[in-house]
Formats: C-alpha cells, structure tokens, sequence
C-alpha cells in the first residue's frame, strides 16, 4: 500500500498520456506510412492505446484507495489507545505522544509527524489539520476536529476521549457496514456487462449472419437487393465498440455505486474492457468455440 497525493497523480495522467500518444503515433506511423503490416486495424489501436493509458492511473488509485481504508480502519484502534492514556491521568498532547509510539501501520508515520510538528513550536491545532490535510479521508478529518474541541474543552477530558473513541468506532462501522450492502451492485453490473456481450455475440452469429447469407443469396439470384446492404465487417466492428463503451462507463458506474468514487472504477473499467476486447477477438474475430 502507499500513498499517492493529488500532485503525484496529475503527474502519473500526465507520463500515461505522453507515453498514449507516442505509443499511438509511433505504431501508426509504423503501419500506414512505412506499409508495416499490422494485426491490428485503426479503431483497435486507439482502444489499446486508450487501456494501456489508463493501467497506471488505476493502479494508482486502487493503492491509494487500499492506503485510506487501511488508515480509516486503524483510527478508531488509535483512538480507543489515546482514550485509555487519558484515563491514566495524562494531557492529550502527551497522550498523543504515548500512542505514537505503537504500531498503526501507515497511520504511524502521520502520528509521528503530529508530534514533530508539536516539538518545532507548532500548535496542537496546526498539526491536527496538516494531518487532516495530509491524510484526506472523511474520518481523519472528523478525527481531526473532534480532537481539537477536545484540546479546546479543556479539564477532564478521559470522559470526552471515551464518547469520541466510541463515536468514531461507530462512524467506521456505518461506513463498513455501508460498503459491504452496496457491494453486490459491482457484481450486478459485471453481470450486466456479460449479458451485453452474449446478446452482442448472438445478434453477430445470427440474426446478421443471416442477413448477410439473405443478402448474397439474392445477389446470386439476381433477385432485388436491400436498399443498403450490410457488412459483416461494419456490424462485427459497430458491435465491438459498443462493448468497450459499456464496459468503460459501466466499471466507472460500478466504483461510484460499490465504493463511492468514480476514479476508483477505472480498474473496473480496465477489467471489463480488456475482457470485452478478449471475448470478442476469440469469439468472433478469431473464433475457437
């Protein structure tokens, strides 16, 4: 797991996009100007472009997704340490400091920053919202505030410690709990992409197979002709990119319905696309069933 800052990830689109668009000029020039043959015709090599583009932003956002959770997940055990402190009779910032010292996984390396901050003059208010801002989670951020009014409060604070260890305890099991009813929604639309595929395979085998059996039939009869006639090609191709749009738009539908984020669905969207490309090439382009 590591974290991938807002700066690091507008980097990361940026290398992906250069390295698109090289990669795409470079084998188009190739083919079409140096008369290479290539397996691959021109809208192909544009949705192969477009995936191997959209491989490191997702990896990115799938490792940073998987950082949050964890830090989310090890808050609450934070907490419910910084509670018992306080029942020993400590001050919060010392407190603070007695739990920095155990291990909370990547939650660890922001606590200890909370207390360098504090050693260097800085108010306890100051390096709770860096940690906020550092952090940049939904929890971190209440966790944040919450710790400050409790700084603020003044007095005995091992009873506020107490009801905001539980609180926030809570606030993470809603969010777990949340997470684990939506979940299935992901599996309905992979399901529904499948379903797609199959009726795109079907409506290719048959109906236009048969069409197109209908259409050179007549031709050798000399019978009438259909005003426009239709190519298997253009059908097997017009198939095709309907595939690779509704796998895209539906894995960015399934990140924001199964785990509240549309950039969190562009791994969906990888899956489905390359299994779109994969089922079609083997299938119908190449087919070995």
């Amino acid at each position: 797991m590591m974290r991938v800052p807002d700066k690091e990830m507008k980097i990361i689109w940026a290398v992906s996009a250069v390295f698109g668009i090289l990669l795409f000029t470079s084998t188009f020039l190739i083919t079409y100007y140096l008369d290479i043959p290539s397996i691959f015709q021109f809208d192909e090599l544009i949705i192969l472009t477009s995936i191997v583009v959209l491989i490191p932003p997702a990896l990115a956002y799938f490792f940073d997704d998987r950082w949050k959770s964890e830090v989310d997940r090890r808050i609450p055990e934070f907490l419910g340490d910084l509670s018992q402190a306080g029942r020993t009779g400590v001050t919060l910032i010392r407190g603070i400091e007695l739990s920095a010292k155990r291990n909370y996984g990547p939650l660890s390396k922001h606590l200890n920053r909370i207390i360098t901050l504090l050693s260097w003059g800085r108010s306890l208010e100051d390096a709770l919202k860096e940690f906020a801002d550092d952090v940049d989670t939904r929890l971190a951020r209440r966790t944040s505030v919450l710790i400050q009014e409790c700084n603020r409060s003044g007095g005995n604070i091992q009873e506020i410690l107490d009801v905001m260890s539980r609180h926030i305890t809570e606030l993470y099991n809603i969010d777990r709990e949340r997470k684990s009813m939506i979940r299935p929604y992901i599996g309905i639309i992979y399901i529904a992409f499948f379903i797609f595929i199959a009726i795109d395979i079907m409506l290719v085998r048959t109906f236009f197979a048969q069409m197109q059996s209908l259409q050179e039939s007549m031709a050798e009869t000399g019978g009438m002709l259909l005003s426009q006639s239709v190519k298997m090609s253009d059908m097997q191709r017009n198939m095709f990119h309907l595939i690779i749009i509704e796998g895209f738009f539906g894995g960015l539908i399934a990140g924001k319905m199964g785990e509240a984020s549309v950039t969190n669905g562009l791994k969906h969207s990888l899956i489905m696309m390359i299994l779109g490309l994969a089922i079609f090439y083997l299938v119908i382009w190449h087919p070995i069933i």
